[in-house]
């Protein structure tokens, strides 16, 4: 006959196998270990290694923000310039059909290069490749996008500058009812320029109409199968992928609870049809239902290349401007994505006419849409390729 303190110890003993086991598969899922490992370093060494002189740009470069992580930027450098190239491998098919996208996020390397050019000690020139954007190339190769002419100057200070590593998307829940203050929306309504404008969306009535257009585009986004699949194709589920892919969307920069982005990680992955729909999810109930602040930029031509890299420039420089005032920001494109999904196709603009009707502008065209607000956490550090995966 088997003691109830028998029964007891045994219960003990299945109870701390199934905890030890639950713990240790947390632990080889990544659970305890957000943030570390090579593809964080970057983060850390871009000031820090031995390299210096034009390299410096290159460190700070690769720390900006880009269309799904996808991180399309390569690098020629020598003592006079650093020439920035677009690897158009690295793009995002029907989410990107005509490489807009890839050229604002090549513009956010360029911010980051000229704010740390200034506090390096160097005068910095760009000149932009012109002409107009176009479709995927048949047989994907780099090709020039902007060169950085370089001479030496005084070094300056810059907060900007002190802000790239701590410029991170936050794609959690914000802060509703805290409102973005005035003097910042003033601030940042002053960086724009001839070609690129700051349309900001403040009042209740404003939000709600930009967030229905948002939620709409989001929804055609998810029941179109190309685009679901070229946007699963970035996503890194895996701690094994992010080591080696360095680059994409990943769970732990999802802006999920600690909690559930445990769960997801241990439990198996969904489905990419079911991960988009939770995707959906979360921008219905929580991008656009907690943002204080949405906005765009917008263009007089969507084509033209240099305005493409011009908004990225800005829209760097937006952020890291927001990272020194403790805001919080995160690309929600989904919009300007199916304007470009429906032009490839040949489709009727139904989504450039609600862009045009939200904005009641046809002459200013949305190029970029964004929320912001004050965080309710952190946001995680996204993987960076590695120096040596950049530089030609």
């Amino acid at each position: 006959m088997v003691s109830r303190r028998g029964v007891l110890a045994g219960a003990g003993a299945v109870s701390v196998l199934v905890v030890g086991g639950v713990v240790w598969r947390a632990s080889d899922k990544g659970v305890f270990s957000i943030g570390q490992g090579p593809a964080y370093e970057p983060w850390q060494t871009w000031r820090t290694d031995a390299a210096e002189g034009p390299l410096a740009l290159v460190r700070a470069g690769i720390l900006a923000a880009s269309p799904h992580n996808t991180q399309p930027w390569l690098f020629q450098v020598s003592e006079q310039a650093v020439a920035l190239y677009a690897d158009t491998r690295r793009h995002l098919g029907s989410f990107d059909p005509f490489l807009r996208e890839m050229h604002i996020g090549l513009g956010c390397a360029l911010e980051n290069m000229i704010l740390a050019a200034t506090a390096n000690g160097y005068l910095a020139q760009i000149s932009y490749a012109g002409g107009m954007l176009g479709p995927i190339p048949e047989a994907p190769e780099p090709h020039l996008v902007a060169r950085i002419g370089l001479a030496p100057g005084e070094t300056q200070p810059d907060a900007l500058y002190e802000a790239i590593p701590r410029r991170h998307t936050n794609r959690g829940p914000y802060e509703r009812d805290r409102p973005v203050p005035g003097d910042a929306l003033e601030a940042m309504a002053r960086m724009g320029n001839d070609d690129i404008r700051l349309l900001l969306f403040t009042s209740e009535a404003q939000r709600s109409r930009f967030a229905a257009v948002v939620v709409a585009a989001t929804e055609a986004i998810v029941a179109d199968p190309q685009m679901v699949s070229d946007s699963q194709r970035w996503f890194r589920s895996t701690r094994e992928q992010v080591a080696k892919h360095r680059d994409g969307p990943t769970l732990d920069a999802a802006g999920l609870s600690p909690l559930v982005t445990a769960l997801a990680k241990v439990l198996p992955p969904p489905s990419a049809e079911q991960g988009h729909r939770l995707w959906l999810e979360a921008t219905r109930d929580v991008h656009v239902a907690t943002a204080p602040a949405f906005g765009f930029l917008a263009v007089r031509n969507l084509n033209d290349r240099a305005h493409a890299l011009r908004a990225g420039r800005l829209w760097q420089r937006l952020h890291l401007y927001a990272t020194t005032r403790d805001l919080a920001m995160h690309p929600i494109n989904q919009p300007v994505e199916l304007v470009d999904r429906e032009r490839h196709l040949d489709r009727a603009p139904e989504a450039a006419r609600r862009l045009a009707a939200l904005t009641e502008s046809s002459a200013w065209q949305p190029t970029f849409a964004f929320r912001m607000g004050y965080p309710v956490r952190d946001a995680a550090l996204s993987p960076r390729r590695a120096l040596a995966d950049v530089v030609l």
